[in-house]
């Protein structure tokens, strides 16, 4: 018999869904909107009629499924509780799906999903102390330490977005805290703390001509015009992304100086479509700092690209992490 494993990622926007083989290459991926509402299992109703749809003929020879998802999360009950990102905020996942399909579901935070993926099947293979930091619609990581998957009481040990990198707290972030990292460089929040950047700011006339400030006026800011025209060489763009590095530089520092890497594999859409304003920035900026106080890891973006959660749901599927199985209760029921 030949083994399949399904990885799911479920994201604020997206929900990826792939069939994989024994090695963890991907046989064939689809992709659906995750839903804007609904009750709390209408999120996995919705992924269980797509894996029927479109991998019925094959769900014999499944032998588990992965997810990574965005959390908070209860992984003792396979809960996602208020998540910020995702439009139904709490939502029952793991469990639907195992008494549905009748498969162990290993279920995990995206980041550790992530991390675990570059552990099993991607560029931490060779290494024992690794972190992987996405920057998208929000921020998060997850960590490896020493071989040991970090996870928490709850699972979630690993929620970077939610440090405080700014006490003075200009920015409230989508969890409600103030002075997240989160609520200064993600996807999510970076249209909102460059329009108060330019309120504070005395801008001369030609950064009044810049585009990002008509948009600003006509409050049409977005992180993709904002990246585009930093592209292009518009100095406000350039000055807003300068001050949005400054906060992420400081997370950087953080994650070092907590988890001690040997590698730092960066993910997510605002980091991996503008690399060099932000991953190059960023490694850039904690190279030169003097707040580093262990050696300084490779800083990489990832080789999977938008896969890497989806990467690491496969991964968990496969060779799942035995701490983390060891959270998983509804795995027993």
């Amino acid at each position: 018999m030949v083994l399949h494993y399904i990885g799911i990622d479920v994201g604020a926007t997206w929900i990826r869904i792939a069939l994989a083989t024994e090695a963890g290459e991907i046989i064939k991926k689809v992709v659906l909107r995750t839903p804007r509402e609904g009750d709390r299992y209408t999120i996995a109703n919705a992924i269980s009629n797509k894996i029927e749809n479109e991998f019925g003929n094959v769900l014999r020879d499944v032998k588990a499924i992965g997810i990574g998802s965005a959390g908070p999360m209860d992984l003792a009950t396979g809960i996602v509780i208020n998540a910020p990102n995702i439009p139904i905020h709490t939502f029952e996942l793991a469990k639907p799906l195992q008494e549905k399909f009748r498969k162990p579901v290993i279920m995990a935070n995206d980041c550790i999903a992530g991390v675990w993926g570059e552990k099993v099947l991607g560029l931490g293979k060779e290494h024992e102390n690794i972190v992987y930091v996405t920057i998208s619609t929000g921020i998060g990581g997850g960590m490896i330490v020493n071989n040991t998957l970090l996870l928490g009481k709850m699972g979630n040990a690993h929620e970077i977005g939610h440090i405080v990198i700014d006490v003075s707290g200009k920015m409230k972030c989508g969890c409600g805290g103030y002075g997240h990292w989160e609520a200064y460089a993600s996807g999510a929040n970076i249209p909102r703390f460059a329009s108060k950047l330019i309120e504070e700011w005395n801008l001369n006339e030609q950064e009044k001509e810049s585009p990002i400030y008509k948009a600003y006026k006509d409050d049409a800011l977005s992180s993709e015009l904002i990246y585009a025209k930093a592209k292009e060489g518009d100095k406000l763009s350039l000055r807003i992304v300068d001050e949005i590095n400054k906060y992420n530089i400081a997370g950087f520092i953080n994650i070092i100086n907590l988890y001690d890497p040997e590698l730092i594999v960066v993910g997510g859409s605002v980091a991996l479509k503008n690399k060099e304003l932000v991953i190059d920035r960023i490694r850039d900026g904690v190279h030169k700092s003097t707040g580093v106080v262990t050696s300084i890891p490779k800083i990489l973006p990832t080789k999977f690209e938008d896969d890497v959660v989806l990467m690491g749901a496969i991964a968990l599927a496969m060779k799942p992490p035995e701490n983390l199985v060891k959270m998983l209760k509804y795995l027993q029921l």
